[in-house]
């Protein structure tokens, strides 16, 4: 009977290591240059940009939050008879390796109803919300540098 439990259990061990090693397969996201502009004197939106970067597999940015605005929309730009159109979409998808550019005259994260306190130099917080191909949400947690309208 030893035997036998032991043919068994070395049979198991040879067919596990057959199996393909499980991998975490969640991506991982990084960003750099966040950035707030400071609002036109009297206006309570401005304009934001970041790069996003998803490594290990593709996501797509679902939504994103503020410590100093009320509401935070994704936005795209576009030019279409000589003017500027901007329009707010669902969100942007990131490919695996790829990096998302928000930025002033591009795709770009529109802020509402912010903080009129905000100064050059100061940092604000900005969470972005992802899903993954799986349905997994992820969040990335960023801290933006406030510039100054001509910077």
């Amino acid at each position: 009977m030893l035997r036998l439990v032991t043919a068994s259990t070395i049979s198991a061990l040879l067919l596990s290591a057959c199996q393909p090693a499980e991998t975490d397969s969640t991506p991982v996201l990084s960003y750099t240059d966040a950035f707030i502009m400071q609002p036109v004197a009297g206006r309570d939106m401005t304009v934001g940009g970041i790069n996003i970067t998803s490594e290990g597999g593709d996501v797509r940015l679902t939504g994103v939050t503020s410590d100093v605005a009320g509401t935070v929309e994704t936005h795209t730009m576009s030019m279409e008879g000589g003017s500027m159109k901007m329009r707010p979409v669902e969100g942007f998808d990131i490919a695996d390796g790829e990096t998302l550019e928000l930025k002033r005259g591009g795709n770009h994260l529109m802020l509402f109803d912010v903080s009129p306190d905000m100064t050059p130099g100061d940092t604000a917080n900005l969470t972005l919300n992802f899903e993954t191909s799986d349905g997994e949400t992820l969040t990335l947690e960023a801290e933006a540098d406030i510039r100054a309208l001509g910077e």
